[in-house]
């Protein structure tokens, strides 16, 4: 099966939009008083919005405030997942809805971010009464060390996928709904 490279393009549109709207934002607060809204003119065409903020558009996804990527395919520091080792998604024909912990709570198709190495439980339920499973794949789209689980179709039913990571993790799928029920795995290196 090919692979969509949809998402490496929607990481560069918001690392993009993410750097405009950071210039913006400078642009914004920097220099002016009391009454005076021009936010084009003298101070503030060199300092605030200037190349410093530019960087962020043209970066790597690790130069966006905070280390963050939000939007689908949301993109978490490692350090928000220190602790982590319980995830819980909701299954619906649209997504995978992030519920816990905290950097994928209400993200369609979050990027999970694993430490090599350290075990995880994968828990979601049937959010929509559909056929749904969940299979973690590595970069040619094969199940990785048979981490998968049986398709259930009954709303509110639960499973729960045990695992260690390790570097060939890259998806998380619904094999039933691929097309839209497919999410990101980035594994860290231990340290």
């Amino acid at each position: 099966m090919e692979r969509d490279n949809s998402v490496s393009r929607r990481r560069v549109l918001s690392a993009a939009g993410a750097g405009v709207t950071l210039a913006l934002l400078a642009g914004c607060t920097e220099g002016g008083g009391p009454g005076d809204n021009n936010t084009t003119g003298g101070d503030n065409e060199t300092t605030g919005g200037g190349d410093e903020n530019e960087t962020g558009a043209g970066g790597t996804d690790n130069e966006t405030e905070a280390g963050n990527e939000t939007g689908d395919g949301n993109e978490t520091g490692a350090g928000e997942w220190e602790g982590v080792d319980e995830i819980v998604l909701d299954g619906i024909t649209e997504g995978w809805e992030g519920v816990e912990p905290a950097p994928i709570e209400g993200e369609t198709n979050p990027t999970l971010t694993l430490m090599e190495g350290q075990e995880y439980d994968i828990t979601w339920e049937n959010a929509d009464g559909q056929p749904h499973n969940i299979v973690i794949w590595d970069d040619n789209d094969e199940v990785v060390e048979d981490y998968q689980t049986e398709i259930i179709e009954e709303e509110g039913e639960t499973q729960t996928l045990t695992l260690e990571a390790t570097s060939e993790m890259t998806q998380y799928v619904c094999e039933v709904h691929v097309g839209t029920m497919l999410g990101e795995i980035q594994v860290e290196s231990g340290g």
